[in-house]
């Protein structure tokens, strides 16, 4: 190899380096998902009221914070078990605040395969993720591309992200948060979907797998979630979130609802800070003018959802 050469070569390598650089650090500074995470973030930072409920899990969770007093919504687009597991971690040992119920997702979707491998936006979650502690219980070794995509290359696969920050930025001036709950986007009503049982099928078919429904790193997840809540007297209450008529039917088609659930309850159960679950998955099944899409609650289903939960709340813990 000739000097001017190897000259060339190792320019062109800084060359690329300065590029990836500018493209990873762009991307961490205008992505509208960490901008959310990170606001989210620094609203738990600054909570100073009681916290009686922390409310954790993917988008599904829309518990209205400003309806259910004294609660957090710490939930985040696309969240598994395995993210909640860290976050969690890091509230209890490291924020110093401690909720005393923590309010857990427990929908059909949080347990299987695809759920299990989606780690988006890892530039956020390396604060929190111990990606080799994931690397080995999922016995993984590609769990470590994660970790460096979130290091230096945050930007790749993440093209959705580019279009929904240029998305908010023009239609969204203002983000509305309060103790983390931010209400979903509300300009489609499901109501008014033509093909319904299509629509949620292929949305169904991107979260389940037939014939795998309970995940083995997932399942040992959400051993640790128990865990660490029984370690720290934390109670733990399983919330199965609203869906649409058709969607209930098509995950029933994916997935043996009785026999996750009974697995489910096999871990629980063992827990002395489990209290029960509340089931609300086919609360809404007459009112499709209550979503957004065949899995989301828009604005006004989000808030009678609430407000239903705040009285069984009530009623759940009297006893």
């Amino acid at each position: 190899m000739s000097s001017k050469f190897a000259k060339r070569f190792i320019l062109f390598l800084a060359l690329i380096m300065v590029v990836n650089y500018a493209l990873d650090r762009a991307f961490k500074s205008l992505s509208v998902f960490i901008a959310l995470n990170e606001m989210t973030d620094a609203q738990f930072a600054e909570y100073n009221d009681t916290l009686k409920y922390l409310a954790m899990g993917n988008s599904h969770n829309c518990i209205n914070t400003r309806i259910l007093e004294n609660s957090f919504n710490y939930g985040s687009p696309s969240e598994n078990y395995v993210q909640t597991y860290y976050k969690l971690k890091n509230v209890l040992e490291s924020s110093g605040k401690k909720p005393e119920y923590l309010l857990l997702q427990a929908d059909i979707s949080s347990y299987g395969p695809k759920i299990s491998d989606r780690y988006e936006y890892n530039s956020y979650w390396i604060k929190y993720i111990n990606y080799f502690e994931l690397a080995r219980i999922k016995h993984s070794r590609d769990i470590f591309s994660k970790w460096a995509e979130g290091r230096f290359f945050s930007y790749l696969g993440n093209y959705k992200d580019i279009q929904l920050s240029i998305f908010y930025r023009i239609k969204i001036k203002k983000v509305e948060m309060y103790h983390g709950y931010r209400p979903h986007r509300d300009y489609r009503n499901y109501a008014t979907v033509p093909d319904k049982q299509k629509v949620a099928y292929n949305t169904a078919s991107t979260y389940l797998t037939r014939g795998i429904y309970f995940d083995p790193a997932i399942r040992t997840y959400f051993k640790m979630i128990m865990d660490i809540c029984q370690k720290n007297g934390v109670k733990v209450v399983l919330i199965r979130y609203p869906m649409t008529r058709e969607f209930n039917v098509e995950e029933a088609n994916f997935v043996p609802v009785a026999k996750l659930y009974k697995e489910v309850d096999e871990i629980t159960n063992g827990y002395p800070v489990y209290q029960g679950i509340l089931d609300y998955h086919d609360q809404f099944n007459n009112h499709p003018d209550y979503f957004f899409d065949p899995d989301h609650l828009n604005i006004k289903g989000a808030d009678i959802f609430t407000t239903q939960l705040v009285k069984d709340l009530k009623n759940f813990q009297s006893k």
